[in-house]
């Protein structure tokens, strides 16, 4: 999986009273293991916490007042990071990427069977 990365600046969707509904974009979805990481950072900042963000497809929802919308953004950028981090430091992470480069030699081994085969006649 690429780093989820944040491509825009946040976009209101709507106003009630003095807060804004803010949607920032994603270069991509996120999956469930960075979801969870995202939701649960090691640091923030009272009124921004990332479990008043909902997830949905490729963008980030929230609601804030004006005056908090640039801390938002700050730490938003922040978790974004660490959760890219963690998920790739994890050991499940790990264990798909050593999946992937052995299914990549088996498949060049397969390869280079199918070649010896094909050119022993020559």
């Amino acid at each position: 999986m690429d780093p989820i990365k944040r491509i825009g600046p946040p976009t209101p969707t709507g106003v009630r009273g003095t807060e804004y509904e803010l949607t920032v974009p994603l270069n991509g979805t996120p999956s469930a293991e960075w979801r969870r990481t995202f939701q649960a950072p090691e640091e923030w900042k009272d009124p921004c916490h990332p479990s008043r963000i909902t997830v949905k497809n490729r963008s980030l929802v929230f609601t804030s007042e004006e005056r908090h919308v640039g801390l938002w953004i700050q730490l938003i950028d922040q978790w974004i990071t660490a959760a890219n981090q963690k998920v790739a430091d994890s050991p499940e992470s790990v264990t798909k990427l050593q999946a992937a480069q052995a299914e990549q030699d088996r498949e060049q081994v397969r390869r280079l069977d199918e070649a010896t085969e094909r050119f022993k006649d020559f």
